[in-house]
């Protein structure tokens, strides 16, 4: 046979079994795709679905070329004995594949198990801040099986990364110390669960919710819409206010007045009125308000003697809102100011931190 009809004859067969195998991979990777695999799996499955088309159309070159199944016989033949039929695959090259086959699955497994365990797992099972730790620690198990498996493949002694990682460990003790405080500190929030992700906390300073607990730090989203990553040990040996743990906040206003306008029975009565009345005040605990002041001010200087002209009083009412209905505390200076318009207003505490 013509040699240029053989070479045409020999990239056309190739690009069949490339296009049956790229057709092949559409399909079953457009299927995987609904499935919880990961992404690594998932391409590394599709890779794996080309090679046997690409591996039999190179089978057919010979007989289709020189019109004899003799290779094929053969191959049949050693497959059949048993005999060794690794030199379809070199020694270097068949590592390499199969080095880059062990990363693609074993990772696309872990990742698989990682979101399986976290986002599928049922939240009456076990709590979302001990499924991310097991998840990471199966993560770091996997990897580990892989880094073995890689290093057997290679004949690698298991003693030499054992010494390797000894003597990093030796070195960079002391160097790692504020890292290895975080860590142990990640673990903690984990497993003891003062806050959860989605909860609003405040820490360092910082308000805002919880993105994520990595190992070494904690990344919040914060209230004025930045994001931070705060380490964990600062979280660890610091004060804490979890703003979610419950479903009721309480608000505080001041409310200063002359005296000669107050009345000890009369206006106490009258603002809890108004604030009870408002639909979104909760009615359990009920609200309360206190004299909390009574400050004098100076005034109609006669010589050298400062009278006293007059004197303010101060109630602190307290009320109770719904977690995360910061708008009422609106409504109920809305609703004091138009009852009481000479009266001095100040919010001392909103009932949250935005």
């Amino acid at each position: 046979m013509n040699i240029v009809l053989r070479i045409l004859l020999f990239i056309v067969i190739l690009f069949i079994g490339v296009g049956i195998g790229l057709l092949l991979r559409r399909r079953l990777v457009r299927r995987l795709k609904t499935t919880v695999l990961d992404d690594w799996v998932i391409q590394t499955i599709g890779a794996l679905v080309i090679l046997p088309s690409v591996i039999i159309a190179l089978l057919l070159v010979p007989i289709i070329i020189t019109w004899s199944p003799d290779f094929i016989v053969s191959l049949w033949s050693k497959i059949t004995q048993g005999r060794d039929i690794t030199f379809l695959l070199p020694g270097l090259l068949g590592n390499i594949f199969f080095t880059l086959l062990i990363i693609g699955l074993g990772m696309g497994i872990g990742r698989t198990l990682m979101r399986l365990i976290i986002g599928r797992m049922p939240e009456q099972h076990l709590d979302v801040n001990i499924r991310t730790l097991l998840a990471r620690i199966l993560y770091g198990i996997i990897i580990t099986i892989i880094v073995f498996w890689i290093l057997s493949l290679w004949q690698v002694s298991f003693t030499v990364p054992v010494v390797v990682i000894s003597a990093l460990a030796a070195a960079f003790a002391f160097s790692i110390q504020d890292i290895l405080k975080d860590l142990v500190a990640g673990i903690y929030l984990l497993v003891e669960r003062p806050f959860h992700i989605g909860d609003q906390i405040t820490s360092a300073e910082y308000t805002g919710r919880v993105e994520n607990i990595q190992l070494r730090s904690t990344r919040l989203h914060l209230v004025s819409g930045e994001e931070v990553s705060i380490p964990n040990m600062l979280i660890f040996g610091g004060v804490v206010m979890n703003n979610s743990e419950h479903a009721q906040r309480r608000a505080t206003i001041t409310l200063s007045m002359p005296q000669e306008e107050f009345d000890k029975e009369a206006t106490p009565d009258q603002i809890l009125k108004i604030v009870k009345e408002l639909e979104n005040v909760l009615v359990k605990p009920e609200p309360t308000i206190a004299v909390s002041r009574f400050a004098g001010t100076f005034g109609g200087t006669t010589g050298s003697t400062t009278g006293y002209t007059a004197t303010i009083v101060t109630l602190t009412l307290r009320f109770w809102i719904a977690s995360g209905r910061y708008m009422t505390v609106t409504e109920v200076m809305c609703a004091l100011h138009k009852a009481l318009p000479n009266v001095d207003l100040v919010v001392e505490n909103s009932g949250g931190d935005v």
